[in-house]
Order: C-alpha cells, then structure tokens, then sequence
C-alpha cells in the first residue's frame, strides 16, 4: 500500500528540504530578537490570556533560538521544557527520513500487516466480530510507528513560529500533558493516517492537523490547516464506506484548557474542531476546555466548528463560507453537546445553496447556546431561534451559565467578511 501521489513525488521546497538534511547545517542558531517569536497574546486575547497568560518560549534567548528545515531538525528542536523559539524555514514533510529521502507507508508496516489481507480478514460478509488477531495488532504496530514519527511532539514553554510561507506536511503536531505553548504563522497540511482501523461499522484515522491533550495555556495564531492533495471525496470505499485518512483540524480534548483559537484558515475538512472527546468527566472536563475562537476564516467544512462538551467557548468574529465548488459535504457548525456553553456573538455566513440558518446549529445532548450578531447570507439572522423552530422537541436555551469576559474588540458582523480573509492565516506575520 503506497501513500498518496504526494509522497512519490516531492515538491521543490521539499527537494531542498532534503538536501539541507544531508549536511550538519540542519539548524541554525540566531540571536535573540524582538519577531514573531518573541510575540505573545494581548492582555485580553481570550482565554490564553487568563491566569498568567500564555508566554510560550518569549523568553529564550541564544543556543534557544532556533531555525529548522528539517523534520529531524524541527523534532530535536522542540523538545525539552525549557523556554524556546523554533523557527520553520520552507515545506517541511514528516515523511522523510533522517537523511532527508521521503518516505512511504510502507517505511512504517509491520512485517505481518498486509493491507489487503487486512481487508479480506474484516469483511463483514463472513467477519462477526470478537477477537481482531494478529492482522489488527499489525495494524496497531504499524500505526504505532508512524505515529512516533510523523506527530510532532513539542516541550512546554515553546515557541513554534513560521517563517515567511513555512510549512508542515504529511505529519500534525501533538500537544500532549504541556504548559505554555504559542504555535503561529505556519501552516500544516495532510495529517495521514497511513493504518486506519475498521471499527465494525466505518474507518478511523487517529491524526489530527493540531491536537491538544491534557495541556494548559496555548495560543494557535495565523494558522493555515488543510487535507493538502487529500482530499476525502477523492478516497477508496471498502465495505461501502469510505476509507478515512484524516481525523481532526483542531482537536482541544481531555481537560485542556486555557486557549486561544486566533486568526487561522481551515479550509475543506470533515471533522474539523472537536472540544471535549467524551460525554464522560473521566478526564475532568468539567470546569475546564475554556477555549476563544475568533476572527478564523472557516471554508468548505463540514461539521464540529467546532462541536463543543462542557467548555465555555467564545466563539466571535469567524467567517463561515460553504459554496457548491467544495468538495465536502455539510452537516452543522456549531455543536452543542453535553455541558456545553457555546458563546457565540458577531459571525458571517455565507452558505451555499441547500443550507438554511436552522442547519448551523446541531444539538448532541447540549441545552444551551448563546447567540447573536450573527449575518446569514449578508442578512441579520437569529440562528438560535431558527434552529429552535426547526426542532421544537430539542430545543437549546440561550442561558449558556456564563459572559466572556476576556476578548479583543469584537467587529461589527459587516466587517467580518472583509476583514477576516485579508489578515487570517499563515504568511501574514512579518
């Protein structure tokens, strides 16, 4: 089983990418400045901002100023918990080797897993469940070794900061059981599953573009996340479902708290913001995930924008656009499940044809939203009134328990369409 054309074929920063890890010059240290790295949120920048802030690796100077062009480079640079800046120069893809030549799924197979055995062993015309066997814990092992490879895994107290049109593909980074984490101006294409598993009824892929576990205090700002030259319409169907190789965008889960969702492109995903993973407190959800989501320009997506249990999430000044040319479907935006207390104020539509004011909100267990300012197709809309009237056996209240009381100025809704698209995404920092 091969990965998708991307991989066969590097890019010409990606040629150069693998070049430069040939030789010892991998990375570069600079002298501290006052750039992007040293930047951090306002004040009142949303929740990254609240009980202390969020500072990331503004305080690193010297050897801890760091430049990479490398996926080697980049992984050495971020580890350890002490104040950093790592800077990324070009397209850096995660499936390359540490002598720079790309890598392909089968780098990462287990000598037993065997992708169309695999398949014949699961079909569920003879396949009735009960124990998977040596083919699933191939699987598990293949996937193992990918995943320690491709999922970038920074210390605490880091700066990650893109230089210019920098980049990641092919991999995600993981923000696992950290502190104080600022990641900005870079973009991350194509989180890839290699291995996803069969469930019984669909395919999982476990990668996200951005993932936030057991973590406090993050800033993600002037982010570009996409499939890259993935895109899902375009994958194999097995057992009449369609084989998934992505999982999330931005996905803020397990009793992570304290973030800012700042400025960034998402465009042409599924899964796309998943705050809180279970309806379950196992992980002490409650009282934590408080998130703000603002002057994000949200393109081509399809559900989890984002789909919300338990946190207290400001969600304000986002541009929603989802036209006939995207090649994914839509379902909802906003989802409001268990616990959940989405805050939303002053966001844009601009919906394609099919999509009504009542589709934006979908209710997963959820009893409260709050809402307004919102434009639906340039006109004032109250989307929590057209969702209630649409669904009058599962309402959603409009007392979410609590009022943002940290934010940046909010726009007025007019100003969004035209404002968030000049100034969101990577490459806009200098």
């Amino acid at each position: 089983m091969r990965r998708a054309p991307r991989l066969a074929v590097l890019t010409a920063a990606a040629v150069l990418t693998a070049s430069a890890a040939a030789t010892p010059a991998a990375a570069d240290h600079r002298p501290p400045g006052h750039g992007l790295g040293h930047r951090t949120p306002a004040a009142n920048d949303g929740w990254a901002s609240a009980e202390g802030g969020t500072t990331g690796g503004s305080e690193a100077a010297g050897a801890d100023v760091t430049t990479v062009r490398t996926w080697d480079g980049l992984r050495e640079a971020v580890r350890g918990d002490h104040p950093k800046i790592v800077r990324v120069a070009g397209d850096i893809s995660a499936m390359t080797g540490t002598d720079g030549a790309p890598l392909e799924c089968s780098d990462f197979a287990d000598p037993d897993y065997d992708w169309d055995a695999y398949v014949e062993a699961f079909d569920p015309g003879h396949w009735e469940g009960g124990e998977d066997g040596p083919l699933a814990e191939a699987r598990e092992r293949s996937y193992e070794e990918q995943r320690e490879h491709v999922l970038l895994t920074p210390g605490s107290n880091t700066t990650i900061v893109g230089l210019g049109d920098a980049s990641i593909s092919d991999g995600g980074i993981l923000l696992e059981s950290v502190e104080n984490v600022i990641v900005r101006n870079l973009a991350v294409h194509d989180s890839y599953d290699c291995f996803p598993e069969w469930r019984g009824s669909d395919w999982d892929a476990q990668y996200d573009n951005i993932e936030v576990s057991r973590s406090r205090h993050v800033w993600l700002d002037h982010l570009t996340l996409t499939d890259g030259d993935t895109r899902d319409a375009d994958l194999e169907r097995v057992y009449g479902e369609q084989v998934d190789r992505h999982d999330g965008m931005i996905d803020i889960v397990r009793g992570s708290d304290l973030i800012t969702v700042s400025w960034n492109v998402l465009d042409g995903h599924d899964k796309t913001m998943l705050y809180g993973n279970t309806d379950s407190n196992d992980h002490g959800d409650r009282g934590r995930l408080r998130i703000t989501v603002h002057h994000n320009l949200f393109t081509g997506l399809t559900q989890r924008v984002p789909r919300v249990r338990y946190g207290q999430v400001h969600v304000y000044n986002n541009h929603y656009t989802h036209g006939p040319e995207s090649d994914y479907s839509y379902l909802y935006s906003w989802g409001a499940g268990v616990e959940s207390g989405i805050y939303a104020q002053n966001n844009s539509f601009d919906m394609g044809p099919g999509i009504a004011p009542e589709d934006i909100i979908h209710s997963w267990s959820g009893s409260a939203l709050y809402e307004e300012g919102s434009l639906f197709d340039g006109r004032p809309v109250d989307l929590l009134e057209a969702y209630n009237q649409a669904h009058p056996d599962d309402r959603l209240d409009s007392d979410v328990g609590w009022e943002p009381e940290r934010h940046g100025k909010i726009h007025p809704t007019r100003a969004v369409p035209h404002l968030v698209p000049a100034k969101a995404g990577a490459g806009k920092l200098r």
